[in-house]
């Protein structure tokens, strides 16, 4: 629906929160400046998306999966896309629990969008880079570019990701920001001709994981997908992971990987990618930001990608503000206020619950690491004490009700305290002797250590 006032927006950044925003607020009937620093051209042909090179988006190329969440919020919001990427080959996946989400690459994905954005009419797409936010009497009247020139908006939207230094000095003083203590290695491979992606242990993804680290397969469209080992960055007894002979013997010793990685099965089509320094961080705008001015996706929340949680954010956050602005086109405060309520709320419980998965995991993990065990409640008999939400996830294999909420959980389909529901089945399991097990066929960490290590690597 058209809106009665029609505004001039500028979008700094053109990555999916900035190209969700831009197309829904165009819709609306608004005026949209998206302003891309990158130089990188749409490649004409999708085939070609695999390579598309761009500076501003690292983790374009990088494995993921796309939550039950963003896919119901497109559904919702831009039908059309969600309609263009089946075109384009995504997997329509449906799974238990009414849960329906599609399957398909970053550069999939980043490529149905920013063609809608390319043919949207009240789209004005440019390369360029913002040097500031001009305002007056404490609301936007614009952005300043690197050129000298003004772009005038009575909206601004800062979608520049977490490096993004555009409202850096705006934020909130109750910001977080901790290291999310895990490195992907991973490489993408493409199934031969004939041959079927077939399913996975975890619905979406598949997973084995160990006392120490885990091995995750992602599959994706056009019959490709990506397989990545995850350890923590301190340790060196996994390092050799980088190295090709060395990634393609683990994956091997996996039961999963052996099945995934099969010469028979699928070919590499990548070099090794390494994936560092992921951080959790939570950086809303604070009080002082001026009416007008809003920041979306990661530019205020990244969390580990181990999760799958950044794009389904960034979709959403796009869209409460799109609603804010539509309820009422001519009141920023009140576009402030709707939207900073929901980053406070759903946002930060998101954050929130990640960054303490990310801290029990780590906990465990590293004690593995110093020779030791991980520190399971023995809770027996069953403690008050919270169970770790690591522990809960990992119970859905021995309960079909902890399993339910699991997958809801895991999809974003249920807020993260729906979990807590569960707590107590696992609590009982807990004090009847039950723990997380390695998988058959899964190396415990010390013995893939000496598994890689007598793989011979050629000399450089």
């Amino acid at each position: 629906m058209a809106s009665s006032r029609r505004l001039q927006v500028v979008v700094c950044g053109a990555g999916v929160a900035g190209t969700t925003v831009s197309l829904a607020l165009a819709r609306l009937g608004h005026a949209v400046t998206l302003i891309e620093r990158d130089t990188a051209v749409r490649p004409a042909r999708l085939d070609e998306a695999g390579t598309w090179k761009r500076i501003g988006v690292a983790q374009l190329h990088q494995p993921h999966a796309f939550l039950a969440r963003i896919c119901s919020e497109l559904l919702t919001g831009l039908p059309d896309i969600v309609d263009a990427l089946w075109v384009a080959g995504a997997v329509d996946l449906s799974l238990p629990e009414g849960v329906r989400l599609l399957q398909c690459r970053r550069s999939t994905l980043e490529w149905v969008l920013r063609r809608g954005v390319e043919t949207e009419p009240g789209i004005d797409l440019r390369t360029g880079t913002v040097q500031r936010v001009e305002t007056r009497q404490g609301a936007v009247v614009g952005v300043r570019l690197a050129g000298g020139g003004l772009c005038p908006a009575d909206l601004v939207i800062d979608c520049g990701g977490r490096r993004s230094r555009l409202t850096a000095g705006m934020r909130a003083e109750e910001a977080f920001d901790e290291p999310a203590n895990e490195v992907y290695v991973s490489r993408r491979y493409r199934a031969l001709p004939g041959r079927q992606l077939g399913p996975v242990n975890r619905g979406a993804v598949g997973v084995e994981e160990a006392d120490g680290y885990a091995l995750l397969v992602f599959p994706h469209d056009a019959g490709t997908f990506t397989v990545a080992f995850v350890h923590m960055p301190r340790d060196r007894g996994l390092a050799a992971l980088r190295r090709t002979p060395v990634f393609e013997s683990a994956a091997r010793i996996m039961s999963l990987g052996a099945d995934w990685t099969d010469p028979d099965f699928a070919e590499p089509i990548s070099n090794i990618m390494v994936m560092k320094g992921l951080r959790n961080a939570f950086r809303p705008l604070g009080p002082a930001a001026p009416d007008g001015l809003h920041a979306l996706g990661d530019t205020v929340c990244t969390t580990n990608p181990h999760f799958g949680r950044g794009a389904s954010l960034a979709v959403a956050h796009a869209f409460r503000l799109v609603q804010a602005v539509a309820e009422d086109p001519s009141d920023p405060a009140a576009w402030r206020d709707r939207v900073d309520a929901w980053v406070r709320d759903e946002l930060w419980s998101w954050f929130d619950d990640a960054r303490l998965l990310d801290r029990a995991r780590s906990a465990a993990w590293g004690a593995v690491m110093e020779g030791g065990l991980p520190s399971i409640p023995s809770m027996s008999p069953p403690s008050p004490v919270s169970v770790p939400r690591f522990v809960v996830l990992a119970a859905a294999g021995a309960d079909p009700v902890v399993a339910a909420a699991a997958l809801r959980h895991m999809q974003m389909v249920d807020p993260p305290d729906a979990l807590d529901a569960v707590e107590p089945r696992v609590a009982n399991l807990i004090a009847r002797g039950w723990r997380p097990s390695r998988p058959p066929g899964v190396p415990t960490r010390a013995e893939l250590v000496d598994m890689i290590s007598a793989v011979s690597v050629p000399a450089r």
